[in-house]
């Protein structure tokens, strides 16, 4: 049965059992219920995890600058301020002076000035700080590699210092899902404690937390004294609710229980449409990463390495796996960051091929092998079903993998600590508009039990790479490094991508104002319905 028929048999029969286990309290006129595609992690920035987990973060907690997700088309969001009015960046490109915005409380009263920033930075990266995040630099190293220190220079005023200067510094203090750079009260944390914060997230956001019911919601509420009056939400509250199964999020809004979904099954847009919803998808820059655990005893072999990314037919997935609301990728640069180039191509669809290679390795017949593998999150679909392609790919040429799901955020605490032995592949979703991204995943400094090298490959020529690239004075120098750090990769094939995918968001026909950047995140402050 196909999933389009499975949810039409669904909603003739269950849409009432739905709404008695996905029923909510009464809600005000103007609340928005939106169904992610898992429940999200901790509520304390410096620890969080996971895109869907930065979606709420980000209208909680705010940073010195803001990506402007308020516009849609293709072009990579604007760096806009935040809590800091202006900036000034020393002629060397190490010094960063930020004039902080006057006026800001957090919602508990707390100023926001240069000790609170202070405060923040010794939360993140000083160990002998009282309330630092032990979390913090294993999950954060892709923002503070290059920080050498940081200063109060008067109230309003604060100085963040570098040891080289970094041409992205900026855009990767507006990003999350790996820990985020984002300010938290100080009184709140010294009152509740670092574990306590989670429970009583406050930042100085367009948005208040107000409850979680971990495993069912997360409210957050308009803040109405929002310091800036173009963002201050229309809706009075957003309701958040992680729904891994995908169908069972297409009932909750067909039957009128959520308000809108992310990443319905591409099985199902037509039915969705036929039922008046709004279809709105765009470009992001998600690909879906392959890690080959370079430890195991048969992926120790670059030659093996390279015949299972040989042995994936990506022009295949895309169109059917994904019904044409993906392209096929090849390499670790993704579409919509540095460097991309879609010429590019680490290995050809070559079974026959991957065989031989495979055979001059010494498994002329093949080797069993285990695959672990997430549910998903942010913007992931069917994950199961991409697990089950690539298994079919690689048995064609002998590699017999057996696959073992876990839920998002169990799969996130097993990246940190590196593949199982006896696992031999194990995949994500990742790519950033920076490539900040790549310092969590293909760096030595990533290696287990940071996050997230796991397939433990180990070579400090990409770290000196990617390094240099940061501290590139033009954006074709950078693009170079990032082409000698791919090239290297694709020889050594620690890793391969296979397809990178669109944002896919459905909505009530009554509910307006929703903006799709080309970004993993949204800005939910324009939501409202009639």
């Amino acid at each position: 049965m196909t999933r389009v028929s499975s949810l039409r048999m669904l909603l003739k029969g269950t849409v009432t059992g739905l709404a008695l286990s996905l029923a909510a309290p009464a809600l005000a006129e103007t609340t928005i219920v939106m169904a992610v595609e898992a429940d999200f992690s901790r509520m304390n920035p410096a620890a969080s995890r996971t895109w869907n987990t930065f979606k709420v973060v980000r209208h909680i907690f705010e940073s010195f600058v803001e990506e402007d997700l308020t516009k849609g088309g293709d072009a990579v969001p604007e760096i806009v301020p935040a809590l800091a009015e202006s900036w000034e960046i020393s002629e060397d490109g190490k010094s960063y002076t930020f004039h902080l915005r006057k006026g800001v409380t957090f919602h508990d009263g707390t100023p926001w000035n240069a000790e609170a920033a202070k405060f923040n930075l010794d939360r993140m990266t000083n160990p002998e700080f009282e309330y630092f995040v032990p979390a913090s630099p294993g999950l954060m190293g892709w923002v503070w590699m290059d920080l050498v220190g940081y200063e109060v220079v008067d109230e309003y005023t604060f100085r963040i210092d570098l040891k080289q200067p970094n041409a992205e510094f900026l855009r990767r203090l507006t990003a999350g899902g790996s820990g985020a750079p984002r300010m938290v009260s100080p009184e709140a944390v010294k009152t509740y404690g670092n574990d306590g914060i989670e429970d009583h997230p406050i930042g100085t956001g367009p948005f208040k937390f107000v409850e979680r019911v971990v495993g069912e919601k997360l409210v957050i509420a308009r803040n109405d004294a929002y310091w800036n009056p173009e963002r201050i939400p229309k809706a009075d509250a957003i309701v958040l609710r992680g729904i891994p199964e995908v169908v069972t999020r297409e009932l909750a809004l067909m039957s009128g229980e959520v308000d809108m979904i992310g990443t319905p099954s591409p099985d199902s847009i037509e039915t969705l449409q036929a039922q008046g919803m709004q279809i709105v998808t765009g470009p992001s820059p998600m690909v879906y990463v392959l890690w080959l655990n370079t430890k195991d005893e048969h992926f120790d072999d670059a030659r093996v390495r390279k015949a299972a990314c040989m042995a994936i037919n990506r022009e295949d997935m895309a169109k059917y796996q994904r019904k044409g609301f993906a392209i096929p990728a090849w390499g670790i640069l993704n579409p919509g960051g540095p460097g991309y180039d879609p010429a590019f191509r680490d290995c050809d669809y070559d079974p026959e091929g991957a065989r031989a290679l495979l055979a001059e390795a010494g498994y002329p017949d093949g080797f069993e092998t285990r695959m672990d593998w997430t549910f998903g999150g942010g913007s992931d679909v069917n994950t199961k079903g991409d697990a089950e392609w690539l298994q079919r790919d690689l048995e064609k040429v002998g590699i017999r993998a057996s696959i073992e799901m876990f839920d998002n955020n169990t799969f996130w605490d097993m990246m940190s600590a590196g593949m199982r032995e006896g696992t031999g592949l194990t995949s994500a979703s990742w790519g950033e508009s920076t490539f900040a991204w790549l310092d969590q995943v293909v760096t030595t400094t990533a290696l287990p039990p940071s996050c997230c090298n796991s397939g433990y490959y180990d070579n400090p020529e990409i770290d000196r790479l990617l390094s240099e690239a940061r501290a590139s004075a033009t954006q074709e120098a950078l693009d170079g490094k990032l082409h000698e750090m791919r090239d290297i990769i694709a020889a050594d094939m620690p890793f391969t991508t296979y397809y990178a995918a669109n944002s896919v968001y459905a909505l009530a026909p009554n509910v307006s104002g929703f903006v799709l950047a080309p970004q993993h995140w949204v800005d939910l402050t324009g939501l409202t319905k009639e």
